[in-house]
C-alpha cells in the first residue's frame, strides 16, 4: 500500500473542501443573479399596467411601492451598449452597467386595421391608445440594486474560517512530524535524551509518556550490560584458570578432554556476547567491498580446526562483496562449523554470482530446529547438539547485511545457501 503522509492527505482535503464550497457559493450567487432578474421583470410588467390609469405626473409616486422609476436614461445607449435580458410584446429587459432598464422596443407591432363598414367606405382609424402613447416615451429603471456582496462576504467568511481551523490543525501536525523526529532522534542516540514537551494537550501527553517509557528502557539497558559484564567477568577467570590447570594432568588424554570443555565454554561466552549485542542492534556493520574468497579463508581460520574436507568451488571471476569482513566471517563460519560437526564427509562451498552455498552430506534438519530467528531453539540438549546459537547469529548477520540466509535439502544434501 502506497504512503501517504498526513499532512498532505488532510490538507488535500481542505483543498477539494475549499474548491466544492466555492463553487457551490458561485452556483448560488448565479441563481439568486437569475431569481432576481426574473422578480424585476415581473415588477416592471406591474409597473407598465399602473401606467395606463395614473396621470404621468404621478407615475413615481404610485411606482415607489414597486421600486421601479422613470428613467431619464437615453433609449437609444441602452439599445447599443445594453445587455438584453427579458422580454416581452412591447418591452425589453436590459442590463445597463449595474442598473435593470424596461425599455420600449424599437418596432412595436402594427394597430390593428380598421372594419370596413357596407358600402360607406372606411371610417377613419382610432386614436393611438395611451399604453401606446407611453410605450413610446417611457423608460422604467429598478430602484433595487443587485449586489453580490452579501453572497462574497458569506463565501469570504466560510473561507477565513476554513482556513484559520487548517491553520490550527496544519500546527498540530507539524508538531506531530516534530515529535516523531525527535522519537528517531532518541533512538539513535546513545544516551538517554528527553523529548521537550511543548504543550498541554495530547501531544504533550504523548511526549511525556514517551520520556518515561525511553526512561525505563535506559535504565534496563544498562543493567543489562552491567549484568553482562559482571558475568563475563565471573566466568572468565574460572575458564582461564581451569585451562592453565589442564597443562598439569599427566594424563594425556584426560588434559586433552578439559581442554575442549574449557574452549567450548569460552566459545559459548563468545557467542552469548554476540547474541546480546545482535539482539539489542548495537553491532554497527562497516561495509567494505571484500573478495568472497578472502572472507571464506578468513572464516576457515576462525575455525581452529582440520579443514581439510572443506572443498571451495568458484567461478573464474570471483565477485566482490561489500560486507563487514569479521562479522560476516563469523556467520560464514558458523555455517561451516554446523556442516563439519554434522558431517564425516567433505564440505563443499561454491561461490557463484550473487550467491555463496555451503553443502555437505547428511540427514535433512528437523522443523523445530530451522527457526533461525531466536536462539537456543532446541528442545532437548546433549553432549552431541549445540545451543542453537550458530545459526541464530549466522541468520542475524546475515539479514543486517540485508541479504537472505535459505536451507535446502536436495538428494541427500544440506545446502546452507546466502543470497546478496
Amino acid at each position: 500500500m502506497r504512503k501517504i503522509s498526513i499532512i498532505t492527505l488532510i490538507s488535500t482535503f481542505f483543498a477539494l473542501c475549499l474548491v466544492v464550497i466555492n463553487i457551490a457559493l458561485a452556483l448560488e450567487y448565479k441563481r439568486q443573479k437569475s431569481e432576481l432578474s426574473y422578480f424585476a421583470f415581473q415588477r416592471f410588467v406591474m409597473a407598465v399596467r399602473l401606467l395606463k390609469d395614473v396621470p404621468l405626473e404621478r407615475f413615481n409616486e404610485h411606482l415607489k411601492p414597486l421600486h421601479v422609476k422613470i428613467s431619464s436614461m437615453p433609449v437609444q445607449t441602452l439599445y447599443d451598449v445594453g445587455e438584453s435580458l427579458l422580454e416581452d410584446p412591447l418591452f425589453e429587459m436590459m442590463r445597463y452597467g449595474k442598473k435593470l432598464y424596461f425599455v420600449p422596443k424599437k418596432d412595436l407591432p402594427p394597430p390593428p386595421p380598421p372594419h370596413v363598414f357596407g358600402g360607406f367606405g372606411m371610417p377613419p382609424p382610432p386614436p393611438p391608445s395611451p399604453m401606446r402613447l407611453v410605450h413610446k416615451k417611457i423608460v422604467l429603471e429598478d430602484e433595487g440594486l443587485f449586489s453580490p456582496y452579501r453572497v462574497w462576504i458569506l463565501g469570504g467568511v466560510i473561507n477565513l474560517l476554513m482556513l484559520l481551523f487548517f491553520g490550527v490543525v496544519l500546527k498540530k501536525l507539524l508538531r506531530l512530524r516534530h515529535l516523531k523526529s525527535a522519537i528517531e532522534h532518541v533512538g539513535d542516540a546513545q544516551t538517554f535524551q528527553a523529548i521537550g514537551v511543548e504543550s498541554e494537550d495530547e501531544l504533550g501527553e504523548i511526549a511525556t509518556e514517551f520520556n518515561r517509557a525511553v526512561e525505563k528502557i535506559h535504565h534496563l539497558k544498562e543493567a543489562r550490560t552491567l549484568f553482562l559484564r559482571n558475568i563475563l567477568h565471573e566466568l572468565k577467570t574460572p575458564i582461564m584458570k581451569g585451562k592453565i590447570v589442564c597443562h598439569s594432568l599427566e594424563n594425556v588424554k584426560h588434559q586433552s578432554q578439559m581442554e575442549r570443555i574449557f574452549e567450548r565454554l569460552e566459545t559459548l561466552l563468545e557467542e552469548m556476547v554476540k547474541v546480546e549485542k545482535l539482539s539489542s542492534n548495537e553491532w554497527v556493520l562497516e561495509p567494505k567491498a571484500y573478495r568472497m574468497i578472502d572472507v571464506l579463508d578468513h572464516a576457515r581460520d576462525l575455525l581452529l580446526c582440520d579443514t581439510s574436507r572443506i572443498e571451495v568451488h568458484s567461478q573464474a571471476f570471483v565477485p566482490l562483496i561489500a560486507v563487514d569482513f569479521e562479522l560476516f566471517a563469523t556467520a560464514l563460519k558458523n555455517l561451516l562449523d554446523n556442516a563439519l560437526k554434522h558431517s564425516m564427509q567433505k564440505v563443499d562451498v561454491v561461490i557463484e554470482e550473487g550467491m555463496v552455498s555451503i553443502e555437505s552430506v547428511g540427514e535433512a534438519i528437523a522443523k523445530e530446529k530451522m527457526d533461525f530467528l531466536r536462539p537456543f531453539n532446541r528442545a532437548v540438549e546433549g553432549s552431541s547438539a549445540g545451543l542453537g546459537l550458530g545459526l541464530y547469529i549466522a541468520n542475524a548477520i546475515v539479514v543486517k547485511h540485508g541479504f537472505a540466509l535459505e536451507y535446502l535439502h536436495v538428494k541427500g544434501k544440506n545446502c546452507f545457501r546466502v543470497r546478496f
